[in-house]
């Protein structure tokens, strides 16, 4: 299948970011902005204080971006300007680069000069469900619009030939589907050499040897343009020709477990979203029942109209792939998010998307005849289901369980994880020497008054919660070296006793002989 890679550029970036912001956010009014007063946005430069940016009422008193704030104070005197953000624009470019991924997961801003608003997709395989690449890329020009956005559209074979349509390409306002082959070689050559995503410079020394359009740089020799301006100059002339392939970073994970429901009509309440994602979960459901595995998390992504993208997480216990229950827990959590407040519609969801981002191979389950074993499974899967929603409900970190990894201190060998995660242990603690630790382990070891042999023999008698305790035989010492993992750095003898009552404990001596005079002792935990 040949590549397809579409192209979004957005020429006046800048500009219809302000134009959005002014009178949609609280900051805009506290700074004094307002549509019917003429703003701009201003960064500093070689020669001074210039304009980037500036909404319509600017425009029209004749002022433009690149005028000195100077002169266009002169000109305005009650011109209202603020700092240029580049880091919110470019986060701003990120997120509507996740809300583009409705058309295709493989979805990235363009990289390189500042000025280059543009967004990449790899739409290779994806232009039927749009009705064909014209439809999609006239989908794409509409919704882009509707966001308040200029947004010119094309498809071509290589990244760069699209970006060069989509930028200069006079039919690209409406999208424009662009051919392969030498036909996609006349049509990019007719484009000016700013298509070819190079500084300012570069193109500047281009036009003044004559060299104005791509298909007059493309005649010279690669040899005589590299020694002249760069081996960038060549390189660039090749991806847009298509001689050197162009990578795109998606900015969200590929994840090849998908279903996505696109809606007629937007949804407005919490009903119907619940609605929309019990379709999706049934869904998702039977895609994994094909591949015969189990989802251990979703991801309900929801497509506000407005370019806002929300995102709801259930995570499982176990794996599973039971429609009901996963949309037991995705409303379980869609609820809670209702209730904190975190969960904005907005003007409504048009598209709705679940991905299994982790998945595990399911085999099938021998039922055991035995009730006493068949009501332990039971009360086990009952148990992960009740984990589940509560993690839905109070949130994935709120609901944990211990997990045992490897580590000599006997305090650092466990730890608390959510019950939904579920990772590969690569050292597990040696099986013989994890069959002589107790049964029970005490959250924090509590001191004793013990009387031992000197002078590193096992306690004889010693007094803990003030109950006296006689020993009737003791093993040990296991020495255990606490080095710098401890907040006691001394190192401890470890003893598994029994006293004449029958219990069981296990006791250590902190402070070896010879390193210190009086050793403490304390119980860390107790046996069966």
């Amino acid at each position: 299948m040949m590549r397809r890679i579409a192209c979004i550029s957005l020429p006046r970036w800048p500009t219809d970011r302000l134009s959005r912001t002014i009178g949609s956010a609280e900051t805009a009014a506290d700074a004094g902005f307002s549509r019917a007063r003429p703003c701009a946005t201003v960064a500093r430069s070689a020669g001074g204080i210039r304009l980037i940016a500036l909404n319509r009422a600017a425009q029209a008193t004749g002022l433009s971006a690149g005028m000195m704030l100077a002169g266009a104070k002169a000109l305005v005197p009650d011109l209202c300007v603020a700092d240029s953000d580049p880091a919110g624009e470019a986060a701003d470019l990120m997120a509507l680069a996740r809300w583009a991924m409705r058309w295709s997961p493989y979805c990235a801003p363009a990289k390189g000069l500042e000025a280059t608003h543009a967004l990449f997709l790899d739409v290779t395989g994806c232009a039927h469900l749009f009705g064909g690449e014209a439809a999609m890329l006239a989908d794409m020009v509409t919704r882009m619009r509707a966001l308040g956005l200029t947004a010119r559209a094309a498809c071509a074979a290589t990244p760069g030939a699209a970006y060069g349509l989509a930028r200069f390409a006079p039919e690209a306002h409406q999208g424009l589907s662009a051919p392969d082959g030498p036909a996609l070689r006349a049509l990019v050559g007719t484009l000016p050499v700013e298509a070819l995503r190079l500084p300012g410079g570069t193109t500047s020394g281009l036009r003044a040897l004559g060299l104005k359009q791509i298909s007059h740089v493309a005649a010279q020799s690669s040899a005589a343009l590299a020694r002249r301006f760069g081996i960038d100059l060549v390189r660039a002339l090749d991806r847009v020709r298509g001689l050197e392939e162009e990578a795109i970073d998606p900015v969200a994970e590929i994840i090849p477990r998908r279903i996505r429901l696109r809606l007629a009509e937007p949804l407005m309440t919490r009903q119907g979203l619940e609605l929309a994602a019990a379709k999706a979960a049934g869904e998702i459901c039977a895609l994994l029942d094909d591949q015969q595995e189990g989802a251990r998390r979703l991801v309900l992504s929801l497509y506000r109209v407005d370019g806002i993208v929300l995102s709801v997480t259930g995570g499982a216990g176990q794996a599973h792939r039971d429609a009901m229950l996963w949309n037991r827990v995705l409303c379980e959590r869609i609820e809670a998010l209702a209730n904190g407040a975190g969960l904005d519609l907005g003007f409504g969801i048009d598209l709705v998307d679940v991905a299994a981002p982790v998945v595990e191979r399911l085999t099938g389950q021998v039922m055991d005849l035995d009730p006493a074993a068949a009501a332990a499974l039971a009360s086990a899967d009952a148990l992960h289901r009740l984990a589940d929603r509560l993690s839905a409900r109070l949130g994935a970190g709120r609901v944990t369980r211990t997990e045992a990894i490897a580590h000599w201190v006997p305090e650092r060998a466990v730890r608390q994880v959510p019950v939904a995660e579920r990772k590969p242990q690569a050292n597990q603690f040696p099986a013989a020497l994890a069959a002589r630790r107790p049964a029970l382990l005490l959250e924090r070891a509590e001191p004793i008054d013990a009387i031992a042999e000197v002078p590193d023999g096992p306690p004889r008698l010693f007094r803990w919660r003030s109950l006296a305790f006689r020993v009737a035989c003791a093993e040990g010492p296991e020495r255990i070296a606490c080095g710098d993992v401890s907040d006691d750095t001394q190192d401890r003898d470890y003893y598994r006793i029994e006293t004449v009552e029958g219990r069981r404990f296990w006791l250590y001596r902190q402070g070896l002989p010879g390193q210190v005079d009086h050793p403490r002792w304390y119980v860390h935990g107790s046996a069966a």
